[in-house]
């Protein structure tokens, strides 16, 4: 199999390939102080400061998607079933434990890139430069998060439904979250030509 060569251009213009979606999602705003602190402990390891015992640490490393997806090349039929044991699981804890999150993430029109996110919401209380830390689940169904800051760039008035919207800049996101969030836009963008097709 020939390797595949990647021009200078592909990454720029992988971060900039957008789809829209409905996702769960939560938002904090981030004062200067603690963003001081994430972006020193970025620039030294690449990581975020970790939170003891924060749920959504423990399972985004419990988190077997990208396993599965490797496994549905060798054994689609094996794959099936751990994907639909692993949803079963994610709603049994969704049941059990309602509370372990202190800001639930809930399903949200967001505008996806690789560069940055846009999010809907009633009342948004946000404004420009504001920075944010967001958790964001790719599938409805998936208890797991990427976790990024972002700086709110523009904030658009009220649409017809009264949810504002804001237009958001990564600042920073993890390189691996950041290649998850663009392969699942290209799922999507996938998804969405199949399903106009038919």
């Amino acid at each position: 199999m020939a390797a595949v060569t990647q021009k200078p251009g592909d990454n720029q213009q992988r971060a900039f390939v957008r789809v829209d979606d409905y996702l769960p999602l939560s938002w904090r705003r981030v004062g200067a102080e603690e963003f001081a602190e994430v972006m020193a402990t970025y620039k030294k390891s690449q990581t975020f400061p970790v939170v003891p015992d924060d749920i959504q640490t423990i399972l985004t490393n419990l988190e077997v998607t990208d396993k599965i997806v490797l496994l549905e090349r060798s054994d689609p039929v094996l794959a099936r079933i751990l994907a639909r044991m692993d949803m079963k699981l994610n709603m049994l804890l969704k049941v059990f434990y309602p509370g372990t999150e202190a800001r639930p993430m809930v399903p949200t029109w967001v505008n996806l890139s690789g560069g940055g996110v846009a999010f809907k919401e009633a009342g948004l209380d946000a404004k420009v430069d504001d920075i944010l830390e967001l958790r964001l689940a790719l599938s409805q169904d998936s208890l797991a998060s990427i976790q990024c800051f972002a700086r709110v760039v523009k904030i658009f008035p009220p649409d017809q439904g009264g949810l504002i919207k804001a237009a958001c800049q990564f600042e920073p996101i993890l390189d691996g979250d950041r290649e998850k969030l663009i392969q699942h836009i290209f799922k999507r963008q996938s998804e969405l030509l199949r399903a106009k097709r038919s």
